[in-house]
């Protein structure tokens, strides 16, 4: 009996040092030197065909202006139409979004990990910039305000004015959310934190693109397109680099009144 005791003490043991070791080496991402390289590489080329693109492109000239008609516009976006408006609320939402992957700092393993998450993070933000670029410069829809007899002439006249098409708040704030969500889902444990984690980035990109609209400087169309752009980017990048490894390997032990049973597998 005190040999059964002993052994299985032994065992309870060298399960929690595997266990310990396995915490220790747990990284949810793995990055690789071929995978970044693709990756950046290939965002890269496309930021530079975007600013090619949006340095070329003209203002929106008077003539232009003048044969706008909002009955050209599908009735859905036609709401959005209406005197331009300063988005200080859209503003502070988007610059505020940049500081959301900070929050990787308050765990202890995605802190260990952060030179990754900073890499991951920054083909995120290459990734999305270059491809609202690209979609700005072909597409060159006009703004709501410019369709607007109240906005002003010097609001009009300009190449931004044709960068309706998509939301660059609401691809980049949803871009920023949910890349931040999708990395904290694999570092957290706590169900409770995941949720409202989520549903924040869930919120915060849709209340970004209201202030877009409410000012007069998107369609909902482009919000619509940018929030599902910046989504899917923010989703993707992280899944990419999931360590597929980890699924491959663990330790289990039951124990009972006369007998324990302890399992490996790699």
């Amino acid at each position: 009996m005190k040999y059964s005791q002993s052994t299985a003490y032994l065992f309870v043991i060298l399960f929690l040092s595997i266990n310990n070791a396995f915490a220790q080496k747990k990284d949810p991402f793995d990055l690789t030197l071929t995978k970044e390289a693709i990756l950046i590489t290939s965002g890269a080329a496309a930021g530079v065909t975007a600013l090619s693109i949006l340095l070329n492109m003209d203002q929106l000239n008077i003539d232009e202006i003048n044969s706008l008609n909002p009955l050209d516009v599908n009735e859905f976006d036609r709401s959005a139409i209406g005197p331009v408006q300063d988005d200080h609320l859209g503003d502070a939402m988007l610059f505020s979004s940049y500081l959301m992957p900070l929050s990787f700092l308050a765990n202890d393993d995605a802190r260990n990990n952060f030179g990754n998450l900073a890499i991951m993070y920054g083909e995120v933000l290459l990734i999305n910039a270059s491809l609202n670029g690209i979609i700005k410069g072909i597409t060159k829809r006009v703004r709501p305000l410019a369709y607007d007899k109240q906005s002003p002439l010097d609001e009009k006249a300009t190449v931004n004015a044709r960068l309706s098409f998509y939301s660059g708040h609401a691809s980049i704030s949803a871009a920023n959310s949910f890349f931040t969500a999708s990395v904290l889902n694999e570092y957290l444990d706590d169900n409770t934190a995941k949720t409202l984690i989520w549903s924040a980035a869930f919120l915060y990109p849709a209340v970004v693109g209201y202030s877009r609209i409410n000012s007069r400087q998107h369609f909902p169309t482009d919000v619509m397109v940018g929030y599902a752009s910046g989504a899917v980017i923010g989703v993707l990048v992280p899944s990419l680099h999931l360590n597929k490894k980890l699924d491959q390997y663990g330790a289990d032990l039951q124990l009972g009144a006369n007998y324990f049973v302890f399992s490996m597998n790699f």
